[in-house]
């Protein structure tokens, strides 16, 4: 699991102004809020005072009341309130939590989880199919897996796997992937390849009445550890399915997908759109909740590739690159901190703009630092 990136904590519509909601990333608790403004804030879950839980908390006056103590932090993370102390006694600066950078965006609510002041933060990834209302159709949800983040969203860039675990996807019979270019950049990656579907059927059928070439895009984005895939079912009709990929911890990912469609965009056609999507879920958790081992290596040479992963491998490559600068959780170490001994915390914008000065918890165990590999990852000739 790595820092300093966005992921996604909760639908927009599931953070209110009336009671604090506890969600658990990366292997942490975070508390999110919206003040009288309708602006929401992310908090580190731990009460610095005596550990208390703030989401199990309420909301008093734009902050979140600690229900240990009574104590409100603000969206800052900045305590406001003692009730133990005569209203007069100045509060002490290190009566503070952790507060994370939060934008909401197709209707998600994005958390910067890390240090980087604001110039240096990745950019959301771009999805502007939400936006044109007039001309596709969305539909949302979710999925939960017992699986590590990163096999999941390999899992949606690797075209080889469709003849065989989604069999109205592929072929297994012409299961060949033709040479594709990668197109990337410092955050994501995309490539196209035609393939062969069978037969469609139901209603379906209304599409493609033969076995016409369809082709399909899969890309990455780091941000949201998002998976994009457009499908062009017809030259004209196209299919785009939108999800990030949040770890919760080292092996459970909570996964948030949109499906967007220019085409049969009644509502009448949802139900039929949402079991599909569904479905492939399903055949796909069959398959990589079993992988072993269920964290990506970070010796890359452990899994043989050949030229079909190039997508994938581009995504190792750019996940190697953050854990290169010293972005990766020491899960080993974190696991053992928290078994009941510690409470830690992602470093925060402003504990780094102190200087770490004024904040009692410390922040989680990070890999080290390590010399950039010499050597892009290498495949087999298919």
């Amino acid at each position: 699991m790595i820092i300093n990136q966005w992921y996604v904590a909760a639908e927009s519509a599931e953070v209110t102004a009336a009671a604090p909601r506890k969600v658990r990333l990366l292997g942490l608790d975070f508390t999110l809020f919206r003040d009288p403004a309708g602006r929401v804030h992310c908090l580190s879950d731990v009460c610095v005072h005596r550990g208390a839980s703030l989401g199990e908390g309420r909301i008093e006056r734009g902050c979140v009341e600690c229900p240990y103590h009574g104590w409100w932090f603000d969206g800052e993370g900045q305590v406001r309130r003692i009730p133990s102390l005569p209203p007069d006694t100045p509060i002490p600066k290190r009566a503070r939590v952790d507060a994370y950078p939060v934008v909401e965006r197709y209707g998600w609510v994005w958390v910067f989880l890390g240090d980087l002041p604001e110039a240096e933060r990745p950019p959301l990834p771009d999805f502007p199919e939400y936006e044109d209302r007039a001309n596709w159709r969305c539909i949302r949800g979710d999925w939960h897996w017992r699986a590590n983040y990163a096999r999941v969203v390999e899992n949606g860039l690797d075209f080889a796997h469709a003849p065989f675990v989604h069999p109205s996807f592929g072929d297994r019979e012409r299961a060949e992937i033709h040479d594709f270019e990668v197109e990337a950049d410092a955050w994501s990656a995309r490539a196209k390849v035609t393939y062969i579907p069978p037969l469609p059927r139901g209603v379906w059928k209304w599409l493609r009445r033969e076995r016409t070439p369809v082709q399909a895009q899969p890309s990455f984005h780091l941000s949201g550890a998002t998976m994009r895939l457009d499908v062009w079912l017809t030259p004209s009709w196209r299919m785009v399915i939108f999800d990030v990929n949040t770890p919760v911890d080292e092996v459970t990912t909570h996964t948030r997908w949109i499906m967007a469609r220019n085409f049969f965009r009644h509502p009448l056609f949802d139900g039929d759109a949402r079991r599909r999507t569904l479905k492939i879920f399903r055949q796909d958790t069959a398959i990589v909740e079993k992988i072993c081992p269920e964290i990506v290596p970070l010796d890359l040479t452990e899994e043989f590739s050949v030229k079909s992963d190039a997508l994938m491998n581009a995504f190792r490559q750019r996940r190697r690159e953050l854990v290169e600068r010293g972005w990766a959780i020491d899960v080993e170490t974190l696991r053992h901190h928290l078994d009941g001994r510690r409470a830690l915390v992602i470093p925060s914008p402003a504990r780094r703009a102190a200087g770490g000065r004024n904040f009692v918890l410390k922040t989680v165990p990070l890999l080290p630092p390590r010399a950039p590999s010499p050597e892009p990852l290498r495949t087999a000739a298919a």
